[in-house]
């Protein structure tokens, strides 16, 4: 579980070669338009709207996911007050989250293993194919200098396993807002896999659109190296390339 595992490894404490394809398609089901300061995502059964003044996210549990899978709706409320997580290194600050919570909603569509490159250790841990994930971060970080600022982060995974292939879409957009209201740094990264039947050529890759990005090792042993991480969160759970857009 993409985001599940990262912070309870926070609580508690050879990979295959890519085409950066252009273009890259990811999972159907899930749209994202996004501008500076406003994004919309629009998944199976539940829009979300993000402004640096407020996240909304509409869910109607009879759309969301696939209900025909008998599966649950799953959420759960993480409080990050007082938890040692990683920091955002930004374009303009480094922020340390000092107070907040994460809420997810999920729905798994099906048990099955994701293809490499994703870890062997990440399958182990999250069996189930996400259709979809929802999350929703809200808080307060501190800067070097003591600052403190509003952060508003929208955590999304769209995944979709056929015979014919996988496809995963992982979008993370948010904005550190200072007293003042005026938005310092913003996260923009959406990642993107696709591979064929059995994980054949698979093509990756993440967009970054926005001012903050870091690389980090995650904890899933071989393959999880080097991954593109914001904060405590991370975009793919491997290593993957990265484009700048021209326009963002």
């Amino acid at each position: 579980m993409r985001i599940t595992i990262i912070v309870l490894a926070a609580l508690a404490v050879g990979l295959l070669p890519a085409t950066a394809a252009h273009a890259q398609p990811g999972a159907p089901g899930l749209r994202i338009k996004e501008s500076r300061y406003h994004v919309k995502a629009i998944g199976p059964g539940f829009v979300l709207k993000l402004t640096p003044r407020k996240l909304d996210t509409r869910i109607d549990e009879e759309r969301f996911g696939d209900p025909a899978t008998g599966n649950p709706i799953v959420r759960q409320t993480i409080n990050l007050t007082g938890l040692t997580l990683r920091p955002f290194e930004c374009r303009n600050g480094t922020y340390t989250i000092r107070t907040g919570t994460f809420q997810r909603t999920w729905r798994v569509s099906q048990l099955a293993k994701r293809p490499l490159p994703y870890p062997e250790g990440f399958a182990t841990g999250a069996p189930g194919i996400f259709t979809p994930f929802v999350g929703e971060l809200k808080g307060t970080v501190t800067d070097a200098a003591g600052e403190t600022l509003n952060f508003l982060i929208s955590d999304l995974v769209q995944e979709v396993l056929t015979p014919d292939g996988f496809s995963a879409t992982a979008p993370i957009h948010g904005f550190f807002v200072d007293q003042q209201g005026r938005v310092r740094d913003r996260i923009s990264l959406v990642g993107r896999f696709n591979s064929g039947g059995d994980g054949q050529a698979p093509t990756y890759g993440i967009e970054d659109r926005g001012t903050c990005r870091q690389i980090a090792d995650l904890p899933y042993g071989p393959g999880s190296e080097r991954a593109v991480v914001t904060g405590p969160l991370f975009v793919l759970p491997f290593s993957a390339p990265v484009t700048v857009p021209e326009h963002p």
